[in-house]
């Protein structure tokens, strides 16, 4: 048993190391395998003990110091380490699979403040400095990707322009994006640690098919809406944020409504996975998931009806 422990935590490290510098030598093919990161460290912790996983994440970050910079260190810290510990952890203390997602996706973003402000006193820079020389790391790394990525002279330059637009977006919203990215994160983290049977019954909480968000976060959005057209540019910007973290939350509620429909349904695994692909990805079909999920707050779809005779 301890053998076993031992080897499969070497494996999660090594897994670990992979899915986080994967970027670098997979190309754009390994921005997506970055979310996969935390998984390792999770799941040992699911299995084995918190203490396991924390042992991934301490031997990860030496590593870290060794085969990249400080700033992916960070990096990983902030997105993926602190959030495989906190989540195992809240799982085993039987926690709601919702509630285990917002505590472990706030210990994170506490975790990152804290190592920011450092930063910035260490530095001797403000806080908008500090994100501004994030963003353009993320930046400059994408556009090194892409450039090896055998693109022409046309599509390199069109990718370029796209970047550095992508880069001014996540600059003005920083703070929310980086929030509803952490409870992306771990919300994927979960899925796989129940689809892989991490433990013998579903986390507890409500089954995703009847979850919804709280019924007062509603003004929360509502309030972002509304302050979207102030004359004034630090109060949009405050407003923006706040759409970044609530939107994708009515997002999940409205796939929560789909799952519902869908549950009911003798569809095949296959035809399921593939409709909810299209769900994330073709537009206009995220925004009117959203929708259903914001109006499901007031029309309940998931409510029984009668049928009339």
């Amino acid at each position: 048993m301890f053998a076993q422990t031992v080897l499969f935590t070497a494996a999660g490290i090594g897994i670990t190391l992979v899915c986080l510098l994967g970027v670098s030598f997979l190309g754009p093919f390994g921005a997506f395998i970055n979310f996969l990161t935390p998984l390792p460290a999770a799941y040992l912790g699911m299995r084995y003990g918190v203490k396991t996983a924390v042992i991934v994440v301490v031997v990860t970050c030496l590593l870290l110091f060794e085969l990249a910079s400080t700033y992916t260190f960070v990096a990983y810290l902030g997105l993926f380490g602190v959030g495989s510990l906190l989540l195992p952890y809240f799982l085993h203390r039987f926690t709601p699979w919702d509630k285990a997602i917002l505590y472990t996706a706030a210990g994170a973003a506490g975790i990152t403040a804290v190592i920011m402000l450092i930063s910035v006193v260490i530095n001797n820079a403000s806080i908008p400095v500090v994100i501004d020389q994030v963003v353009q790391s993320e930046v400059d790394q994408a556009l090194v990707v892409y450039q090896n990525a055998g693109l022409s002279a046309d599509q390199l330059k069109d990718m370029e322009l796209a970047i550095q637009g992508m880069g001014a977006f996540v600059k003005r919203g920083f703070y929310g994006l980086y929030l509803a990215i952490l409870i992306a994160i771990q919300a994927f983290t979960l899925i796989v640690l129940q689809r892989v049977k991490v433990q013998g019954k579903p986390f507890g909480g409500p089954s995703f098919a009847r979850w919804r968000t709280p019924p007062h976060l509603i003004w929360l959005l509502i309030a972002g809406g509304f302050l979207q057209f102030v004359p004034q540019a630090t109060v949009v910007t405050i407003g923006w944020n706040i759409l970044l973290v609530m939107l994708p939350l009515y997002f999940f509620q409205g796939l929560a409504v789909v799952h519902h429909f869908l549950r009911r349904k003798n569809y095949p695994r296959s035809v399921k996975s593939m409709l909810y692909l299209l769900l994330l990805v073709v537009n206009p079909l995220p925004v009117i998931v959203t929708s259903v999920g914001v109006f499901d707050l007031w029309i309940d779809f998931r409510r029984p009806r009668q049928k009339q005779i």
